[in-house]
């Protein structure tokens, strides 16, 4: 089955180079839709994104190859999955500049938000090796998915372990999902697409290179609650992949290793600077806050509860009486009655004002613009 006329005009719209989240959201806040944008005049589009971007757009829109991407998507039984679409990760749609698109080789599942992804070097040591398979095999065996990247050493490991634990588990490429890097995972590759899934941004057919690996990372810390590093030399990426989860506000963990060792460098600079050490998974779950019983099936999610039932009646009245700004409108105002001064997730204002997340941020962006909202890492805005 092909792409749905809707999906095939986001993917138009995303593959235009230059186009990234911020000037995607404000687009869509502008245009409503991606169909729209498309069919816009040069003039209308350079007010929003200026007139370089806005030819571009123009001349990208008419020669953009969609029909090859749906065969090659069809080909290895791959799926596109948009921000605006209800399936995309909620945890992924709260870092800053989400993905716009993500191609899907598998089954992404509500309880993957249930997540922890294990990474480290690709010259891992025996040591390394056994604490990536311990780590990942126990983490699977209570339910939490484990993310990592599909690159030899750690990474493969932890992928080999969830799948022998029976568990759920995720690859991120630095690719197209369906280019197998490096080739002698290839097997590995399949087997994680039948008992998780293989994500990348990345369009099909695009080869590894050197730049998409920390926009690959950045997904992988995305999808999960924390991130575990085990064996990593200074210059690890998997280094990277630890401090954008920290930009994230996600929890970092590290595995100690043999002292002198060019691999402890990484986790033991990491506990230096705050990184969580971690003997067993129960220190992961309990740090998260997940259940720890082997065996233990997939906790809900926890249901939502608008912010405003947890203030202080006196509190609530104050905000609620507050005015409202007279130039916003009602979906606006509405994004600004669920904001907290502490910040809120764009999940949680979606869901209170029971709008998509891509309209939400469209509110959102917009709001910004007229100087009504501050925006916070980890895809949190508050009221100014």
């Amino acid at each position: 089955m092909g792409l749905s006329v809707e999906h095939r005009e986001w993917l138009t719209l995303a593959l235009v180079p230059g186009v990234g989240t911020t000037h995607f959201i404000r687009l869509l806040a502008r245009f409503r839709t991606p169909r729209a944008v498309l069919r816009s005049t040069v003039g209308a589009l350079a007010e929003v994104v200026g007139p370089a971007l806005a030819r571009r757009i123009k001349e990208y829109a008419g020669v953009a190859n969609i029909e090859e991407q749906e065969r090659r998507m069809a080909a290895c039984g791959a799926r596109l999955i948009t921000l605006e679409d209800p399936d995309y990760p909620t945890h992924l749609a709260e870092i800053y500049d989400p993905p716009l698109c993500l191609f899907v080789r598998g089954e992404l599942r509500e309880s993957d938000a249930r997540a922890v992804a294990v990474v480290g070097t690709r010259r891992a040591t025996p040591y390394g090796l056994s604490m990536a398979e311990k780590f990942s095999r126990e983490l699977a065996a209570r339910g939490i998915t484990v993310v990592s990247g599909l690159a030899a050493g750690i990474d493969a490991a932890a992928h080999r372990a969830a799948i022998e634990a029976e568990g759920r588990t995720i690859a991120v490429l630095g690719c197209g999902v369906d280019v197998a890097y490096p080739p002698e995972n290839e097997i590995l590759m399949g087997r994680v697409a039948q008992q998780g899934c293989v994500v990348s941004q990345f369009p099909m057919g695009v080869q590894p290179a050197r730049g998409h690996f920390p926009y690959r990372n950045r997904i992988i810390s995305g999808l999960s609650l924390g991130t575990l590093i085990i064996e990593a030399p200074l210059k690890s990426g998997a280094l990277i992949t630890a401090r954008q989860a920290a930009e994230q506000g996600r929890e970092v963990f590290a595995v100690p290793g043999p002292v002198g060792s060019f691999t402890s460098e990484g986790p033991h600079a990491l506990i230096r600077e705050g990184a969580k050490l971690v003997e067993k998974a129960e220190d992961i779950l309990l740090e998260l806050e997940l259940p720890e019983e082997l065996d233990a099936p997939f906790a809900p999610l926890p249901e939502f509860v608008p912010e405003e039932a947890c203030e202080p009646e006196p509190a609530l009245a104050a905000r609620q009486a507050a005015p409202r700004p007279v130039d916003a409108s009602p979906v606006e105002k509405k994004v600004l009655a669920s904001l907290t001064p502490e910040g809120s997730h764009i999940d949680r204002i979606a869901a209170a004002c029971r709008i998509s997340i891509s309209e939400a941020l469209s509110s959102l962006t917009l709001l910004e613009l007229k100087g009504l909202v501050r925006q916070f890492s980890g895809k949190r805005f508050a009221p100014r």
